[in-house]
């Protein structure tokens, strides 16, 4: 065990993997409520990891500034974007020092990222809906090297599947259920 990470389980659970592809698998998923205005909850739904379902009963609402027609009351849409992509690159950075032997002391990832409200409003057709940057920082300290954490810093991110998702896009399909 190291950073809290079981390094046996994780050469363990890869090895599974290797043998039996299908238990690399993993389905996500999540149901928001509109609550009343910009304000929704979110719950989770059950996960499941190869064949196995695994409950999942976490529950935390969204909403947005007074400024933005909300109430404050929770993070907006965006901020629980930017926290996925930061606690996704955290969890790899996280593990593959473990993994490295690297024992760390402190970790912190930031994200910042801006929108022109121009084109969400459609305002200006010509003004970006999406954010056109995101940039991240890491503060780390802990026994490796500067070259290490080059390192770690260069996997994390790239084997992030939130940061690969907003780098490389994903399709997004859907329906309309009418009730």
């Amino acid at each position: 065990m190291r950073n809290g990470i079981s390094v046996t389980g994780l050469s363990e659970f890869v090895n599974e993997i290797k043998s039996n592809p299908e238990e690399g698998i993993a389905k996500y998923g999540v149901q928001l409520d509109w609550q009343s205005g910009t304000r929704s909850k979110v719950t989770t739904l059950p996960m499941s990891i190869g064949p196995h379902t695994i409950s999942r009963d976490f529950s935390w609402e969204i909403d947005e500034p007074r400024q933005l027609l909300g109430c404050n009351h929770a993070p907006n849409p965006q901020e629980y974007l930017l926290s996925g992509v930061g606690a996704c690159i955290l969890v790899g950075f996280a593990v593959g020092a473990s993994v490295m032997e690297i024992q760390l002391e402190s970790l912190k990832v930031s994200l910042k990222g801006e929108l022109n409200l121009a084109g969400f409003l459609d305002i200006d057709p010509n003004a970006p809906i999406p954010f056109k940057e995101i940039n991240y920082s890491i503060e780390v300290s802990g026994d490796g090297t500067p070259e290490q954490f080059e390192i770690l810093r260069q996997t994390a991110l790239s084997q992030s599947p939130n940061a690969m998702t907003i780098m490389k896009g994903a399709d997004i399909k859907g329906e309309l259920i009418i009730r």
